[in-house]
Order: structure tokens, then sequence, then C-alpha cells
């Protein structure tokens, strides 16, 4: 079967990806010849086809919650050119089906209804549906453009249900290679990169430094922790897109707020990186303050590594954790809160090693191969009506 997949973004740290490659490292073995299309050549492009898919690059046309008037007007054509862009790469490979990885991308609807192919849509969005008759004319959109629409969460699908247009939803949480996280070992030397030393509590978030992520909630959790327990040493995983500049200027105003709250020295900023299996095994605890998450892969993440989690109650996370079962909840934007819970895991080490053992184990059900198999079976049957 061979199936065009669309993805919105070409950066270096981005979640669709990472869940788009786990599916299709899993859908290869299976018989899914996969065509993947970038807005442009970046640094995702050799991972897809090091798994034997074929990139393609199209000028995309990614839907946005802050426009100008000007990008507005601008959007329709933009649109109609991406679309035949697409139409024309599913055609030359002779598609069986056409996959849009966000919904942020209208293209690959409109492509699949110009050539009689299935289509299915990723709702991996947040789950924040505002403002609301804006996501109720989207919502109206997707579910016409799609045959199948896959959504990461519980939390994501209600924002459908909401409006009574769940008929063709799915949860799909995203897919994970548990082994990877379950067996990497626990390195002095990441620890070391990370800035901890061999014997100091190491608590840590990964993400993108984005105002959406509430980065700053971590650290000023971290500055009420280590009032606390000053041997406790922080560190943030993840990069600012330095083509986005509300990011740049997010990374600034997260760098002078460590030297304003004294955590110079104990806060390390480590970039983004790939080998997340062992940072999520240096970790003592991991934290996510991230606000209306969709999914949370990075809190699977660290439940597969065996981690202790705190993560906001508010989104997806809180569904993934079931609070007080595989990890903790803390209140939104609420660093105080953040700090109460961080300590806890601390200075409870056999509760939570009870905990981060509940959610290693809850984690299998996130298995890649299982959910590439769901997916085959989904676009088989959509492929023989």
């Amino acid at each position: 079967m061979r199936v065009v997949y669309l993805n919105p973004f070409s950066q270096e740290v981005s979640g669709p990806d990472e869940s788009l490659l786990a599916l299709l490292k899993e859908l290869g073995p299976l018989g899914v010849e996969a065509h993947v299309v970038l807005p442009a050549r970046g640094p995702q492009a050799p991972r897809y086809e090091a798994l034997g898919a074929a990139v393609h690059v199209a000028p995309l046309a990614p839907l946005r919650r802050d426009v100008s008037p000007r990008a507005m007007a601008l959007f329709p054509p933009r649109l109609v050119r991406a679309a035949f862009e697409v139409r024309g790469i599913a055609r030359r490979v002779g598609a069986d089906l056409i996959h849009t990885n966000m919904e942020v991308l209208l293209e690959g609807g409109l492509a699949a209804r110009a050539l009689g192919l299935p289509h299915v849509m990723h709702y991996r969005g947040n789950t924040l549906d505002e403002p609301r008759r804006v996501f109720d004319a989207l919502t109206a959109t997707w579910t016409a453009l799609a045959d199948h629409i896959y959504c990461i969460s519980r939390a994501t699908s209600a924002v459908f249900e909401r409006r009574g247009r769940g008929a063709k939803t799915e949860v799909l949480y995203n897919p994970l290679a548990v082994s990877a996280f379950a067996e990497a070992p626990r390195s002095d030397e990441v620890r070391d990169q990370l800035g901890a030393a061999r014997s100091a509590p190491l608590i840590g978030t990964v993400g993108r430094l984005h105002p959406r992520k509430d980065v700053e909630t971590f650290v000023r959790a971290a500055a009420l922790v280590a009032a606390r327990a000053p041997e406790a040493r922080f560190v943030v995983v993840g990069a600012a897109e330095a083509a986005v500049d509300v990011e740049v200027e997010y990374a600034r105003r997260l760098e002078a707020l460590v030297g304003e709250l004294g955590l110079a020295g104990r806060l390390t900023f480590a970039g983004a990186r790939r080998d997340v299996p062992a940072v999520m095994k240096a970790l003592d605890a991991f934290v996510l303050t991230s606000r209306h998450e969709g999914f949370g892969r990075v809190v699977a993440e660290a439940m597969a590594a065996g981690r202790p989690v705190v993560v906001a109650r508010e989104g997806a996370p809180p569904e993934l954790v079931e609070e007080d079962r595989y990890g903790l909840c803390a209140t939104p934007a609420d660093p105080a809160d953040f700090a109460a819970k961080i300590l806890g895991v601390l200075e409870q080490p056999e509760r939570s090693a009870a905990m981060a053992a509940r959610a290693a184990e809850r984690a299998r059900g996130f298995e890649a191969r299982a959910v590439a198999e769901k997916v085959l079976a989904r676009y088989r049957a959509l492929a023989a009506r």
C-alpha cells in the first residue's frame, strides 16, 4: 500500500515528526510504502529516508492561530497551490491513501477528494478549542475532508464530540518505541552533561521553548525546590526554533529569569538532544508544566523510562497519568504547587518508585507496533470501500 503523509513542519524539534517516525518504522515492514511531504528539506528528512520513506517537498499552507489580515487574504491561493502540488505527488506515486499528520493542513483532504482517495487526518492539536466559533467551523471542515480522524487522546477527541462531530473520530495514543526507553542505561556521563553530579537529584523537563510549554513555571518551581533541597539540580532539554521570533524571545526571558532567581549553576539549558531515552533515564523526576497539551509525548516517554512524573492538571497529561496512580498532577501555572509535588517525589522515594514502576507498565500500551497494526487495518478498510 502506498501512502502519502503530509507533515507541516521541517524543524529540529517536532512532536508530530517523532510520532510519525515511530509509526513509519513499524508500518514499513508491514508493507506500507511511505511518501512524506514536507515544506522544506529540514533536519527530519534524513531520518525519514533512513526508514525507507521517500521525501517530497511542496509549498504547504498550514493554518495558524495568529495571522495578519494580509496573511488571511493570501491563504486561499496558497492553499489551492498546495493542494495542487500534493495532488500531483499523490498521482505520480500512485497513492492509495493520503494521511495528514496534523490538522493544520487542509490540502491533504482537498487533494484526496480531487483524486477520489481515502483521507485520514491526525488531530494532534492542543485541547484549547477557542475561539469557539472558529473551532466550530474548523471541526466542520476537518470532518468534511476526512474519512477518518485520529485524535491523540480522549481530551482532544472531546473537541469534536462537544460539537456533535465525533462520528469519524478514534482515540489513538501516540506510538512509542517503549523498549528504547525501558532499556536505556542510566549514564553518569549524560547526567554530567545535564548539569548534575552523580548523587544530586536531577529534575528535568523536555520540550520546545515556547510560551505554551510554560517553562517559566518550571523555572520558578525549581527555585522553590532549590530553597528546600539545595543539592537538587534542574535541566531544560529543548531549544527555541531560530526562525520563530516568539520562541527566541521566550528563551531570552527564561535565561534572564534563571539569573534573577539565583539558579545560575543549578539549572542547565541543555538544548535539543536526540538521545531522549538516555535523558529520561538520567532524571530523578520528570516535570511537564505545558498548558492544554493534546497528548504529551514526553510524558509517555518518561513513564516508559520508569521516571516519577509531575504534570499540569490540564489537557491530556492527567489522562495519561491518572492522578496519583501513574504520576502526580499540579495546578497549571502554579509554581508553588509544582514545587510541592516535586518535593513530594524527592522526599518519599519508596512511594515515588512504586508509582514509576506502575507508570512503566502503563506505558506498554503506547507500543508502536500495536499502534501501527491498528492503523494499517484502518487503511485497508478505507481502501476497500
